[in-house]
């Protein structure tokens, strides 16, 4: 069973998943750059809860919000580079007291629902979604971290018409440990993949 997501619009709350906006990082937590140095643009936050409660057998601790960033250049050879060899960044972190203002033109704020549970099976194979099993995703990626969800280039393109192409027309899948006891910015990665 998984859920597809859906992006409404929103206020950029700390307590709510969110595409875009501001990240809620705290003051220790430095922004993450790519492999060229370019901030990285800031893709979602979720809050433990939110994921806990649609993924079944991961242990995050109460309180954690899990931010989600990926490259994002609107031109250049440097920009499939960015994407294909490095992918994104995961940080999982207390929430700061303030949002942190972003290096990159923000995206939204847009609030990411969960919608009715389906069968796999039930929708077309190009979906964003949480839980169930990611499509395409060859298993070797995974790197024995439990698939959460996934972003579909094509709803974010609708979602956020100011950052088309974000994932370069692919698939975006976020993959964490099954246990995450404490804040990390090494326990879940953004794998992005493309045809």
């Amino acid at each position: 069973m998984y859920r597809p997501l859906l992006f409404t619009h929103a206020d950029d709350a700390m307590t709510a998943p969110v595409l875009g906006g501001t990240a809620w990082l705290d003051a220790l937590t430095p922004w993450p750059t790519s492999i060229h140095g370019h901030a990285l643009l800031h893709l979602a936050s979720f809050p433990a809860a939110f994921i806990r409660s649609h993924v079944a057998g991961l242990y995050i601790a109460p309180g954690l919000s899990i931010s989600v960033f990926t490259p994002y250049i609107t031109s250049g050879e440097q920009r499939f580079e960015e994407v294909m060899d490095q992918g994104g960044r995961v940080v999982v972190h207390w929430s700061g007291h303030e949002p942190r203002d972003s290096p990159c033109a923000p995206i939204g704020p847009l609030r990411i629902c969960a919608g009715m549970a389906l069968s796999e099976g039930e929708t077309p194979h190009g979906t964003s979604k949480i839980g169930g099993r990611p499509y395409w995703l060859q298993d070797d990626e995974s790197e024995d971290q439990a698939f959460v969800l996934q972003f579909d280039d094509f709803d974010l393109d609708k979602a956020a018409p100011t950052h088309q192409g974000i994932l370069i027309g692919g698939m975006g899948y976020l993959l964490l440990d099954r246990n995450i006891p404490s804040p990390s910015m090494d326990c879940g990665r953004f794998v992005v993949q493309t045809t």
